[in-house]
């Protein structure tokens, strides 16, 4: 019998009120989720248990968004994984950097929750898979 499981999004973001609301989003629009406050926490756990999308802060501790960016694309494992940037970061440079750095997309907070559902469901369909 084949058995479907919802995909699931890791958010990585250093502000817990900013994961709560992420997470909520996330939920709403069908996804699993798990959490990672900086960089290097993030790639360790997709290292371990691949999600199937990232949603990624720019500005954290440790290892910044867009170090972790370079990281994820410059791995074979994890090189097409999708990472959207969420950011309060608003200019066109940084934009620009996460472009340059292989992000899919770049998102400003405060971010909606129906925008965010819409992106997630472009990359990734819908929230299920056998």
């Amino acid at each position: 019998m084949v058995t479907e499981r919802r995909k699931k999004i890791l958010i990585v973001d250093d502000e817990p009120s900013m994961v709560s609301v992420l997470k909520r989003h996330v939920s709403n629009a069908g996804y699993d989720f798990d959490s990672a406050s900086n960089g290097q926490e993030a790639f360790e756990k997709i290292q371990l248990d691949q999600p199937d999308l990232v949603l990624l802060d720019l500005v954290m501790p440790g290892m910044n968004g867009f170090e972790t960016c370079r990281r994820i694309r410059e791995n074979e494992k994890t090189k097409k994984l999708p990472v959207l940037i969420v950011t309060a970061l608003r200019s066109d440079s940084d934009s620009s950097s996460a472009a340059a750095c292989g992000a899919n997309e770049f998102i400003v907070k405060p971010v909606d929750g129906a925008h965010l559902a819409k992106r997630l469901r472009h990359h990734l369909g819908s929230p299920f898979k056998l």
